[in-house]
């Protein structure tokens, strides 16, 4: 029995979503990271815990912009794509918005 492959859009468009910050803050990285690192001059202690939260990030940020590229070439949706109608959901009397206070308002 052959399946047919299932195109999963919102994984594409969710690694689409992790490039996009990733490549924000390695932006951010190259052009604002430096006043940061700047303004914490007067403790050592900070200073050190924000170059070690940044070289953490820099290291985990690599490997996750690789495997969204990944993801991004394995889950392409396709351009021929059938869209499907869903029927129209039916609505009960009582679905509009002020039921649950038409009865209790004097």
């Amino acid at each position: 029995m052959a399946r047919s492959r299932v195109h999963h859009p919102l994984r594409y468009r969710r690694a689409r979503s992790v490039l996009f910050v990733i490549g924000l803050f390695w932006v951010w990285l190259w052009l604002g990271s430096g006043a940061l690192l700047a303004g914490l001059h007067h403790s050592p202690v900070h200073l050190a815990l924000a170059v070690y939260a940044l070289a953490v990030a820099i290291l985990v940020s690599i490997p996750a912009a690789l495997l969204a590229g990944i993801r991004m070439l394995l889950t392409h949706p396709r351009g021929g794509a059938v869209v499907v109608a869903l029927p129209a959901a039916r609505r009960s009397p009582r679905a509009d918005a002020h039921w649950w206070y038409d009865e209790k308002a004097s």
